[in-house]
């Protein structure tokens, strides 16, 4: 429609409003006009009916136009307004004398209302048409019908009146519009003058954003694909100049991808609008490579259709990409790494293996696998690629603190070795949770970067948890070694002193009887040699039980504060060497002058150094060699005595040692696990017992020994007994002289043959004797008994009540009534609770009969005189 055929305009809805307006006052008035036109005009009134015919349609349609404006479809109400009143004008100027009657000169009216609501093609249609209409009426002027009536001058001014007002009415509101459009026009004018000025500044400032934008920005016209602006940050971002860029093609760009993604992005760019994500390399003047990832839209511009393209530096994302494979790859090798270290447990190839992986991983030129032992001493365990020759600094090593936490870059101690060399590199320390294990040093021809600095130490801490595994394992395994050795000694311990004790009461009664029969004969009777071979083969018998108890750690103790330098010294001197082997085994003493006393019980370590002696003579064997017997004291820590693996394990402190090394046969790792078993031995006709003894010996001397050893080199065999802290009295010496008892003894012992044994010998002495063959019988005996006991002979393994037992039972009954307690098995005197005071004493099985009668003799006179025991 004419008044508001611009539907983008500014001012349409409001025109819009206007129309409609218009159009209800139009469609009142034209309704107002009919009604009063048919009620005032003139008409015969047999024309009613006729007249009614063409005014009710004309009514009906303006009602229906006037619903069409209340639903806002004034186009079709416009139509129906224009047309209805066209049609019927026409026909009631066809019907009222053609061109004469007032109908026909309405119709100028219609082509105003035309022009004004349908504009003005369809005015010049209404007005043609209304003229061909009139041309019609005038060419066909006898044919049209006669008015019905005379027009009178008062119908002529009515309809006139009408038509004035009317136009008068439409005439107004044109002015009005049209005063209207040009203050709207001016207005819009007004604005659009603003908006330009705000346009150019906008524009201006739009120019200034894009040259001070931070992203790098170039405007590409697109069908010529030159670049017909770009920012300060694209000329910096890519390191050129303004006329490096701007006016030339993006094919001059040769120094990136750009000109080869190009057709691609502004394909996508014709078919799309906008690109976005699209990463291209390039190459600054400097000749290192970066990367971009680039937006683009497209926009309509002065100069056509353009393409803004905005650029973003993402190097530092596309490098930390790259270091994020680079870290996976290196979390790959370090649990890669991590299973080889729960698998392997052999160091060396554990190492070696790390090594590799670590070459393979970072650009170095050499690696270096340092390992502290507990004792500080430095191993370069693996050394991969090109590492220095020249010494390791091992004061500076060892200097190291368990918590040190590396390098990043060499030290000067270690930077010196390879000053020649001109390397940089790392150190980081193999830190466990209580001490330093090693150092890995890595050499490279650069400094290494933090992430590469980052994967040695986690390289590091791998073979921490590795090693700290191995010790553990290793240590767990010692003690289980350890144990079962304990629970092997305790089962054999238990077997030896069982033996023991019941081979000593066969002993003690061959011994006894044997004693006694040499007193009764003739010193020159001819029975006198074979008791003496009978005693000596008892003697033996009984060194053998002594033997078989210091290897359970059972046998007697009399201990006394010997020096060991002394005792091996006093020693040289009488020892018995095999005779057919010592021509040829040269024995040297390195023996210190300055060793602490060692509390011991002298005779069980005298037989020590005589079994260790024996067994290097008979390792050199008919070869010829020498043997070296050697002592000295030692501090020992507890690194110390993890370095040392000692069997079996002591406290650390101050301690005594006696090294015994032969140059002789040597023994290989099996031989070596087995010297310490009972009846296990290398030598045709050993028992088995000599080493075992040692080993018992020495444990019961809360001592330790170290065993050394190499097939064909020789073997050292290093004793260390705990250092005293202060002197021991020695016991005064045995009674020698005949002795001669009286009084009343008390025998309380479960083996009849000892009873027997004990009455010959005490009555033989002098002596009234009373026998029990139990604990309680011989309690009995001493409290119901009229017979004043002088001494009570007790043995400590009875059944029921035990000789400790008894002891406790008598003490209740008699406080200072003499108690010699007798044993086969001398344990029981050192574990159990033993009273000392001077009306007990311990007297071991076997015995020759002047032993026994000496013991008893000093318990009678210690009571009697009241003097202590010594």
């Amino acid at each position: 429609m004419a008044v508001f055929s611009d539907p983008d305009s500014a001012i349409a809805i409001p025109m819009h409003q206007h129309v409609a307006q218009l159009l209800r006052v139009l469609i009142f008035f034209c309704l107002l006009a009919v009604l009063v036109y048919t009620l005032a005009g003139p008409i015969d009134r047999s024309l009613i009916p006729l007249r009614l015919v063409v005014v009710i349609p004309l009514i009906t349609a303006f009602l229906v136009a006037l619903w069409l404006v209340r639903r806002q479809r004034l186009r079709q109400a416009s139509w129906l307004l224009i047309g209805s009143l066209w049609v019927i004008l026409t026909i009631t100027a066809t019907l009222s004398g053609g061109i004469t009657a007032p109908a026909f000169a309405a119709l100028p009216i219609v082509v105003v209302m035309s022009g004004v609501l349908l504009g003005r093609r369809w005015a010049w249609i209404i007005a043609l048409l209304s003229i061909g209409v009139g041309s019609l009426f005038v060419l066909f002027a006898g044919r049209v019908l006669p008015p019905p009536f005379v027009h009178s001058p008062l119908s002529w001014l009515i309809a006139y009146g009408l038509y004035l007002l009317l136009g008068s009415y439409f005439i107004d509101r044109l002015v009005q519009h049209f005063h209207q459009s040009l203050r709207e026009t001016e207005k819009e004018l007004r604005e659009r003058q603003a908006t330009e000025q705000q346009l150019r500044v906008s524009e201006e400032k739009l120019a200034r954003l894009f040259d001070l934008a931070p992203f790098a920005m170039i405007i590409v016209r697109l069908h010529d694909e030159v670049i017909i602006n770009a920012n300060a940050a694209c000329r910096e971002f890519f390191g050129v100049s303004s006329e490096q860029l701007i006016k030339q093609p993006i094919s001059a760009l040769h120094w990136s991808q750009l000109p080869s993604q190009w057709p691609t992005i502004a394909a996508t760019l014709h078919q799309q609008g906008s690109v976005y994500g699209v990463e291209f390399s390039f190459q600054r003047r400097d000749n290192t490579t970066c990367f971009a990832q680039l937006a683009a839209e497209i926009v309509e511009m002065p100069e056509g259709l353009c393409a803004i393209v905005a650029m973003q530096d993402v190097t530092p994302l596309r490098r930390a990409n790259e270091r994020l494979v680079e870290l996976a790859a290196h979390q790959e090798q370090l649990a890669t790494l991590a299973r080889e270290a729960l698998a392997n447990s052999n160091l060396d190839a554990l190492f070696t293996v790390v090594a590799e992986q670590i070459g393979s991983t970072l650009p170095l030129s050499g690696i270096e696998i340092m390992e502290f032992d507990p004792e500080g001493d430095v191993r370069v365990h693996t050394v991969w690629g090109n590492v220095p020759t020249a010494p390791l600094s091992i004061a500076f090593l060892r200097s190291l603190p368990a918590d040190h936490p590396g390098w990043s870059c060499l030290p000067k101690e270690l930077a010196d070795r390879v000053a020649d060399l001109g390397l940089s590199g790392a150190a980081l320390p193999i830190r466990g949770n209580e001490r330093l294990f090693g150092l890995l040093v890595a050499y490279a021809a650069a400094p290494l970067d933090t992430e590469a600095v980052f994967f040695l130490r986690s390289v590091a801490n791998v073979l921490a948890v590795a090693l700290e595994r191995l010790y553990a394992e290793q240590e767990r395994h010692q003690i289980e070694t350890q144990m079962l050795q304990a629970q092997k000694l305790e089962s054999l311990g238990l077997l030896a002193g069982g033996i023991a004790h019941d081979f000593n009461n066969l002993l003690t009664g061959i011994m006894g009887h044997t004693s006694l029969a040499l007193l009764d004969l003739h010193p020159n009777h001819e029975l006198q040699p074979h008791l003496v071979a009978i005693d000596q083969a008892a003697q033996r018998a009984a060194e053998l039980c002594s033997q078989l108890l210091a290897y359970a750690g059972r046998g007697q103790r009399s201990l006394e504060a010997v020096n060991l330098s002394t005792l091996v010294r006093e020693m040289g001197g009488i020892l018995h060497l095999p005779n057919h082997r010592s021509g040829h085994v040269t024995i040297h003493y390195d023996l210190a002058t300055d060793l602490p006393s060692v509390v011991v019980e002298a005779s069980q370590i005298r037989q020590v150094v005589l079994n260790l002696l024996t067994n290097a003579i008979e390792a050199i064997g008919d070869r010829g060699g020498s043997v070296t017997l050697r002592t000295g004291v030692v501090t020992l820590s507890a690194t110390d005595l993890r370095r040392l693996n000692l069997t079996p394990t002591i406290p650390p402190g101050r301690y005594v040692t006696l090294t015994v090394s032969d140059t002789g046969v040597g023994m290989d790792e099996v031989t070596m696990r087995r010297i310490f078993d009972p009846f296990f031995s290398t030598k045709p006709k050993g028992h088995g017992l000599g080493l075992a003894a040692v080993q018992g010996i020495v444990r019961r001397h809360h001592g330790a020994i170290k065993v050394e050893s190499t097939p064909g080199l020789g073997s050292s065999f290093t004793i260390y007994l705990p250092a005293a802290g202060k002197e021991v009295a020695v016991g005064p010496s045995p009674v020698t002289k005949p002795i001669t008892l009286q009084g009343t003894a008390l025998i309380a012992d479960d083996d009849v043959a000892v009873r027997t044994t004990l009455r010959r010998i005490l009555e033989r002495a002098g002596m009234v004797t009373i026998e029990a063959g139990d604990g309680r019988s011989a309690l009995t005996l001493l409290t119901e008994s009229t017979i004043p006991i002088t001494i009570a002979l007790v043995d400590l393994a009875m059944p029921g009540m035990n000789g400790l037992e008894l002891l406790d039972a008598i003490r209740r009954h008699e406080l200072q009534l003499p108690v010699l307690l007798m044993s086969g098995n001398a344990e029981q005197v050192v574990t159990g609770k033993l009273p000392s005071d001077r009306y007990t004493d311990f007297l071991p099985k076997p015995y020759r009969s002047h032993d026994l009668l000496t013991k008893i003799s000093q318990l009678i006179q210690n009571a009697t005189r009241g003097i202590p025991l010594g």
